[in-house]
């Protein structure tokens, strides 16, 4: 009964699973990391392991656990202080 009952409980955080690779030049550090997870960590489950900064690629790549459209991940990444270039979306 326990097992079903978590399994229930994480079955919505695997129903969206929607990865999305955000292009972001101007990120060179990693003050740029801790700031791109922290303004996805309520779409996120884990954001050090779901919210992936490549320094070198200039790309955040987030493996979201609820929902977001363009226009809020540009918002967010706009907040931290940087620019979107361009957004791809993977199922």
């Amino acid at each position: 009964m326990k097992k079903i009952l978590f399994v229930l409980c994480f079955l919505p955080l695997l129903a969206f699973g929607e990865k999305v690779v955000v292009d972001v030049p101007g990120m060179v550090c990693q003050m740029c990391v801790q700031g791109m997870q922290k303004s996805f960590k309520s779409t996120v489950v884990n954001p050090e392991q779901d919210v992936v900064v490549d320094l070198d690629k200039k790309t955040v790549t987030i493996q979201l656990a609820k929902s977001l459209t363009d226009e809020e991940i540009k918002k967010r990444v706009n907040n931290a202080g940087y620019n979107v270039k361009k957004i791809k979306r993977y199922e």
